[in-house]
């Protein structure tokens, strides 16, 4: 009969979980999420996927066209989230401060989580997504 009672008494109360994705969830200021390389500052050093302790960085090799000129290597980072601890190693690492730093969580998808080629290539032309 005890049962019942709590049955019912937690019936009539409003729930303790926040109904994600309905309602937005807060995220502290300093919240490590979302990272990124800036390519118009990135030289292609390759030092964030050198000390990434996951390896979730790898460089991949910038379009003839859009090679800037502080970056005669033409590489740039991509980070696979999946891989990620989200250490912050390489924006410490970065000669340059190129990364881009972001409290962003929902890093869920349907595609491979890793830094977009259109997302870094569109910060490279000025762009804003």
């Amino acid at each position: 009969m005890s049962f019942v009672k709590e049955v019912l008494s937690h019936l009539l109360k409003k729930p303790i979980t926040i109904e994600y994705p309905k309602v937005e969830t807060p995220v502290e200021e300093d919240y490590r999420g979302r990272h990124y390389a800036d390519l118009r500052k990135c030289i292609g050093c390759s030092l964030c996927a050198i000390e990434c302790p996951s390896a979730a960085i790898t460089m991949k090799k910038l379009p003839e066209e859009l090679k800037p000129k502080q970056n005669p290597r033409g590489l740039y980072p991509v980070v696979n989230y999946a891989s990620c601890v989200f250490c912050y190693r390489c924006v410490t690492v970065c000669p340059v401060n190129a990364y881009i730093l972001s409290n962003e969580y929902r890093l869920a998808s349907f595609s491979r989580a890793t830094t977009s080629e259109e997302l870094s290539l569109a910060t490279l032309r000025g762009e804003s997504k």
